[in-house]
This record gives structure tokens, C-alpha cells and sequence, in this order.
């Protein structure tokens, strides 16, 4: 025998490895799904899972459509506004799109005292920097902003995780210097 025909029947031997292993998987499949006693429940679990797959598959399209659809519009007032300009609105409708932009971005809305006067927007409070800075940069970007007065004070963030850590150096401090026997812990 020559190196090809070994080669040739390693590979029918792999072949016919492969086709009883796959043989045996899907007779094992069809013995799970069509057992007599709990076969029925099984394809019915199967069937349902299939529709709530297409389901969700359904619904991941319809809000793509509508984020699409969404952007396609955003698209075409800004294009409407390039060719005529939109009046700027009142300062009250401005006041209410800001403190509704606000509630999306700021933790406690009610720490930041908003004013508009002729466009013109004042911003007083505290809040922590990330918010104070993506506040300042989507007020100054709104429809009708002439310019922004921002007297916003630094907040401190006291996040879950910055506690947990706290807590574990204090447990560490602890541990490292116990009270001695002959000393008074209270004191």
C-alpha cells in the first residue's frame, strides 16, 4: 500500500466514525423526545421554546425597524432645519425640555435649580462630575440655548462599591491590629 490509499482509508475510516457517531446522537435524540412517558412533555417544552425564540427574534426586529425609523426622522428634521431654520421656543418650553433631558441624566434632578431667561440657561446646584458634565454638554447642544451659565458645585458619590471597599479595608485594619489582652477596647 502507497502513502494516498492509506491516507484515503484513514480518511473512510473518520468518515465512517463520524457517521456512526452522529448515527447514535440522533437516535438517542429521537428516544428522548419520542419516549412513552414523558416524550409528549418534552416535544412540548421544545415547541415552546421554539415559538419564544421566534418571538424574541421578532421583537429584536420590530425595534431595530423602529429605531431606523426613529434616526431616519431625526435625519430629516435636521435637514428640514438646515434649509429653514425652526424659531426657537419659548423659554418655558425650553425650561421644561431641559428639566426633562435632566431626568435622564442626573441622579437627583431636584439638587439642580434651572433658570432660562431670552435663551439664556443658569444652572445652580451639586452634582458629581460625570453628571455635571454631561449635563453642561447636552444643555449647550439643545434647539434654542444661546449660552449657558453653569454654577455647579462638585457632589461627593458614595457608590455601592466605593462602600464594599470601605468595608473591607476597615475589616483589614481590624484584623491587622487587634485590641491586645491587656488593653481596653473602648477606650
Amino acid at each position: 500500500m502507497n502513502g494516498n490509499s492509506r491516507q484515503n482509508m484513514s480518511m473512510r475510516v473518520g468518515e465512517d466514525i463520524l457517521a456512526l457517531a452522529a448515527g447514535a446522537g440522533l437516535g438517542a435524540g429521537l428516544m428522548y423526545l419520542f419516549d412513552p412517558n414523558r416524550g409528549h412533555s418534552r416535544r412540548a417544552r421544545l415547541v415552546g421554546e421554539a415559538k419564544g425564540l421566534l418571538h424574541r427574534g421578532e421583537s429584536r426586529a420590530q425595534k431595530r425597524g423602529r429605531d431606523l425609523l426613529n434616526r431616519i426622522e431625526g435625519i430629516g428634521v435636521r435637514l428640514a432645519e438646515e434649509v429653514a431654520p425652526m424659531e426657537p421656543p419659548s423659554d418655558e418650553i425650553l425650561l421644561e425640555r431641559i428639566r426633562s433631558r435632566m431626568g435622564h441624566i442626573v441622579s437627583d434632578p431636584h439638587e439642580v435649580e434651572v433658570r432660562v431667561e431670552k435663551g439664556v440657561v443658569t444652572l445652580e446646584g451639586r452634582l458629581a462630575h460625570p453628571e455635571r458634565r454631561r449635563l453642561t454638554e447636552e444643555v449647550r447642544a439643545m434647539h434654542g440655548v444661546k449660552r449657558l451659565n453653569a454654577h455647579l458645585g462638585r457632589r461627593l458619590i458614595l457608590s455601592p462599591a466605593l462602600l464594599v471597599g470601605l468595608g473591607a479595608g476597615l475589616a483589614l485594619f481590624g484584623k491587622r491590629n487587634p485590641p491586645t489582652a491587656g488593653t481596653n477596647a473602648a477606650q
